[in-house]
């Protein structure tokens, strides 16, 4: 009875050895699978949170590369403090030159700004440690839909424009 009692704790401490590599292999596989594409952080302003993470898909990255294309020009304000929309924060593990003449270095990290009723707004960082601030001519609601965030647009911006006026 006793032995019988030592081997079933044996087996158990066995058992949980077992999970818990697992879990680690689980783990370990899925940083090395998100080091391989990385992600976009989608920030509400008004809710002052993180409200939606994907990845950096081509096509998402096509896309903003088609924002930051649209007549870009140098941003002439003081300051970047939007009071509503979304921000997107895209970091590129290796740096992206935008085809535009526009842009004569290579970019390592993307801020786009995107706010209702305002032009779409980027703070790109460039390879050289230098910062540019951009004021682009695109539609942001085209963009929105174009990428399938119409949820987080649409319902919860103008939700937290409803519950929260200014």
């Amino acid at each position: 009875m006793e032995a019988l009692k030592k081997w079933d704790l044996i087996m158990k401490f066995k058992m949980i050895k077992i999970i818990s590599v697992l879990a680690l292999f689980l783990m370990t596989n899925q940083l090395v699978s998100s080091k391989e594409l990385p992600t976009v952080s989608v920030f509400d302003v008004k809710q002052e949170k993180v409200v939606k993470v994907m990845p950096l898909t081509s096509e998402f990255k096509n896309s903003v590369l088609g924002v930051l294309q649209s007549s870009p020009a140098h941003y002439e304000g003081f300051s970047m403090n939007p009071v509503s929309g979304l921000v997107f924060h895209l970091p590129f593990p290796t740096k992206v030159q935008i085809p535009h003449a526009f842009y004569l270095n290579k970019v390592s990290e993307i801020y786009l700004f995107l706010e209702h009723g305002q032009k779409p707004k980027a703070l790109l960082f460039q390879e050289n440690r230098r910062q540019i601030i951009v004021v682009l001519n695109y539609d942001n609601e085209k963009f929105i839909k174009q990428n399938g965030l119409s949820d987080i647009w649409f319902e919860k911006t103008n939700s937290s424009d409803i519950n929260n006026p200014d």
